[in-house]
C-alpha cells in the first residue's frame, strides 16, 4: 500500500511539474514519450501470444504526436486519411511478400496499438493546445484519479458484490463510488474555474463528471481485458504497485477524447 501511495504522489508530482510549469514543447515531448512506452509495452504483452506487430513502424507513427500543435489541422487529416492508409497498405505488402511471416493478426494488432495508444494518447496534447487546454486537461486527469481513488478505497471497504469477471477486485460498490467521487471534482473544479473568469456550465459539468467516471472504468476494463488475453499481470512495473505506462494511463487515454470533442465541439 505505501509503494503504491508514493509511486502515485511521485507521478502526480511529475505531472504537475510538466502541466503546470512546462511549456506546450515539453508537454509534446512528455506525451511523446509515455505513449512510447505505452506502445511498447502494449506490443511486448501480445508477444506473449506468439502475436509480432510491427514494432518499429508503430513507434515511428507515434513520434508524430510531437508535430502537434506546430502544424496546420489540415496536415492532421492528410495523416489521418492518406498516411494511415499507406501504412495498412506497407503492412500487407510486407505479409504477402515475406509468404505470411506476418499475419493478418499481427498487422491487426499493429493497428489497434495504433489507434488505442498512440492515437488516444495524442488527445492529451490536442487538448493542451486548444483555448484554456492547460485548464481543462485536468478534467481529464482528475477525472481518472478521483474515479480510481473513490473506487479503490470505497471498493476495498465496503464492496461485497463484484462488477465482473474481467477484473475481480471490482466491485459495484467501487464503481458507484468512483461515479460520486468524479462528480464532486467535477462540480469542485468547474466552481474554481468559474471563479477565475472562465464560464462554464457546472450544472452541464456535473453531470459529464458522471459519464467520465462510467468511461474511465470502462477505460481500466478494456486494459483488464487485454492482460487477460495476452496472459500478463501488468503492462509493465515502471511504477511500482501500478505497473506501468499503460497500466497508469488506461483510463486517462479513454477520457482524453471525449473531453477534446467536449470542449471543441459543444458548447457548455
Amino acid at each position: 500500500m505505501l509503494k503504491r501511495i508514493a509511486s502515485a504522489a511521485i507521478g502526480i508530482i511529475l505531472l504537475i511539474l510538466v502541466f503546470f510549469w512546462g511549456n506546450l514543447v515539453m508537454i509534446n515531448i512528455a506525451v511523446t514519450a509515455v505513449a512510447l512506452l505505452a506502445l511498447w509495452e502494449f506490443y511486448h504483452a501480445f508477444k506473449q501470444k506468439e502475436i509480432r506487430p510491427y514494432e518499429m513502424l508503430g513507434y515511428v507513427v507515434t513520434l508524430s504526436i510531437l508535430a502537434i500543435g506546430f502544424i496546420p489541422n489540415a496536415l492532421i487529416k492528410v495523416f489521418l486519411f492518406v498516411i494511415m492508409p499507406i501504412i495498412l497498405f506497407i503492412m500487407f505488402c510486407s505479409s504477402v511478400l515475406t509468404n505470411m511471416k506476418r499475419n493478418v493478426v499481427d498487422i491487426a494488432v499493429t493497428i489497434l496499438g495504433l489507434i488505442y495508444v498512440s492515437f488516444f494518447f495524442s488527445f492529451i496534447a490536442f487538448i493542451c493546445h486548444i483555448e484554456h487546454g492547460l485548464y481543462y486537461i485536468w478534467y481529464v486527469f482528475g477525472g481518472a484519479w478521483m474515479t480510481d481513488t473513490f473506487a479503490f478505497f470505497i471498493g476495498s471497504k465496503f464492496g461485497k458484490h463484484k462488477f465482473t469477471q474481467i477484473s475481480a477486485k471490482k466491485s459495484i460498490e467501487g464503481c458507484i463510488a468512483g461515479v460520486v467521487g468524479c462528480a464532486i471534482f467535477y462540480a469542485a473544479y468547474t466552481f474554481y474555474l468559474n471563479s477565475i473568469g472562465l464560464e462554464i456550465n457546472l450544472i452541464l459539468m456535473t453531470f459529464i463528471g458522471i459519464i467520465v467516471s462510467i468511461i474511465s472504468q470502462i477505460g481500466d476494463l478494456a486494459a483488464s481485458s487485454i492482460k487477460r488475453y495476452c496472459g500478463v499481470k501488468d503492462f509493465g512495473n515502471i511504477m511500482p504497485g501500478h505497473g506501468g505506462a499503460l497500466d497508469r494511463f488506461d483510463s486517462v487515454i479513454m477520457i482524453a477524447p471525449f473531453i477534446y470533442m467536449l470542449f471543441q465541439f459543444i458548447v457548455i
